[in-house]
């Protein structure tokens, strides 16, 4: 191990503890603490998502991490075949038996949890530019997939088996670069730019139409819906903004833009920039911890049986949730 390892070893050791007191003594739930992982990559992780198999993350460099009972490792060093793509997405089917990536230079592609194995779809429809974001619903090898990129153009495909029908590019936005994606089982699909817009789509992503949200006055970041058609949207001014198919309503959560949301039907968690996290119960928000990582947090993950809430950002950021 080298000397620069056991020295982030000890500071992250030290974070986890700091943060753990923070949590107990401070914040909604004392009976669980936000604790620092020792994941092996000084990579900035972009995404982290919870598959069949455990959760993963993926960012520079291509890099995909995989949870093993405690533990972090490699699944991927370079990424979709081994180009070294940046990955800034990941999005993962309704059986959470694949794990869909996007990212940079055209990278596109899935990683077969239950195979271990990655499948490069890398600049489908000759688009060569940065994906921003990727999005899946149904069973793997039967899923729909939307993608958009840095232009603000928006790609449908269905995936059959080895293989991906790839629909015509659509821009679905204001004409603003639209930053985030989200699809749910029933075909709805939202996504949201930089003017303060969400967009819905009823057929799987074939036709949008605009849904809000006016006067916003901010860039929208991160969306996250439920299968019944509810959706949230947060980003540069710390609100978060839900929207039941008929009206919004708007919760401030603090000044520091959200950077991530995740939500199900029973709850959801908001992460700033900045390392606040704040969690959504039957009495609606309140704030949960206040990490202080030093680095910026990108991304945000609920529970499953098999993984505790997560959240990742810059240089290899990963903190753990832990009862």
């Amino acid at each position: 191990m080298t000397g620069r390892h056991q020295s982030r070893r000890a500071v992250l050791a030290a974070v986890g503890t700091a943060v753990g007191s923070l949590s107990i003594a401070g914040c909604a739930d004392t009976d669980s603490e936000w604790v620092a992982a020792d994941p092996p990559t000084d990579a900035a992780l972009e995404a982290v998502v919870t598959t069949a198999d455990g959760a993963y993350a993926v960012g520079e460099d291509g890099i995909v991490l995989a949870r093993d009972g405690g533990d972090w490792t490699v699944r991927l060093e370079r990424g979709l075949g081994g180009a070294g793509d940046g990955l800034r997405s990941a999005a993962v089917t309704s059986n959470g038996r694949a794990m869909w990536v996007a990212g940079d230079s055209g990278a596109l592609g899935y990683y077969d949890v239950v195979a271990d194995r990655a499948v490069d779809f890398s600049a489908p429809k000759e688009k060569t530019t940065s994906w921003t974001a990727v999005a899946a619903a149904g069973l793997a090898g039967d899923e729909r997939l939307t993608a958009i990129n840095s232009s603000g153009e928006l790609l449908r495909g269905r995936r059959d088996g080895a293989t991906v029908d790839w629909s015509d590019v659509i821009k679905p936005g204001s004409g603003s670069s639209v930053t985030d994606i989200d699809l749910t089982p029933l075909a709805y699909g939202y996504v949201v730019d930089t003017d303060g817009g969400v967009f819905e789509s009823r057929d799987g992503g074939v036709s949008w139409s605009r849904i809000g949200l006016e006067g916003a006055g901010v860039d929208f970041a991160t969306v996250a819906a439920t299968d019944s058609g509810r959706v949230s949207v947060a980003g540069g001014n710390g609100v978060v903004s839900t929207y039941n198919g008929v009206d919004w309503s708007r919760t401030t959560l603090g000044e520091q833009p959200i950077a991530a949301l995740a939500r199900d039907r029973d709850t959801a968690l908001a992460v700033s920039s900045a390392g606040v996290i704040y969690e959504r119960g039957f009495d609606g928000w309140a704030e949960l911890a206040d990490l202080r990582p030093g680095n910026e947090l990108r991304s945000v993950a609920l529970a499953t049986a098999r993984s505790p809430q997560l959240v990742v950002g810059e240089s290899g950021t990963i903190f753990e949730r832990r009862y």
